[in-house]
């Protein structure tokens, strides 16, 4: 069967893949190569935002560009994250023949449509309210090591200010459950949501 993967799955697979391209990576073979005058690594948590530190503090000759930063300029089209798992689900529906009309051109709208159905029935007290699966307790015990020794080599300064070691601890303990993916094959075998694809594909 085709498999639309979870975060926890993909990340499992592929984290060192994903490590290679990271911009801590990405920065030290680009200063190791020798190719380029100089590399630096910019903090998106900075006091000031990425864009002005960029067009104001890096790019040269940028003076109109960081006046419009300033004065409130932004992307037409910002790049804004979104969860999937309601579309991991709806094509768990597709490919085993509970949705036949669904494809990627109505997939967002489909997936909203089942979580509020989900929540207006009952099935969950809110959106986020789905069966977890959540990253192995080695990965994330690495993931904030790496973190750790990252933040403090790159921004020190920030990092104390932020708390150090015990202030990122804290902060990726109250976060990690964002690393969770909706258990989409428990929620499957439960049947509850048949109805609700049945609706959906009249």
């Amino acid at each position: 069967e085709a498999k639309y993967p979870s975060f926890v799955e993909w990340i499992d697979e592929r984290y060192e893949e994903f490590r290679q391209v990271h911009a801590i990576e990405v920065a030290t073979r680009f200063r190791n190569s020798g190719k380029f005058e100089s590399v630096d690594i910019l903090n998106m948590h900075d006091d000031v935002s990425l864009l002005e530190n960029l067009f104001c503090n890096y790019v040269p000759g940028a003076n109109a560009t960081c006046k419009g930063v300033k004065d409130g300029a932004k992307p037409t089209k910002p790049n804004i994250g979104r969860a999937h798992e309601y579309e991991r689900l709806a094509t768990k529906a597709h490919l085993r023949g509970k949705l036949p009309k669904y494809h990627s051109a109505v997939a967002p709208k489909v997936a909203e449509q089942i979580k509020n159905m989900a929540v207006e029935r009952g099935i969950f007290k809110d959106g986020d309210d789905y069966p977890k699966i959540c990253p192995n307790q080695t990965f994330l015990d690495g993931l904030l090591q790496t973190e750790m020794e990252q933040e403090r080599k790159y921004f020190p300064e920030w990092y104390e200010r932020q708390g150090g070691d015990e202030g990122l601890k804290k902060a990726f303990e109250k976060s990690k459950y964002k690393l969770c993916s909706m258990d989409d094959e428990k929620v499957w075998r439960s049947k509850e949501f048949f109805p609700i694809f049945e609706e959906l594909s009249k």
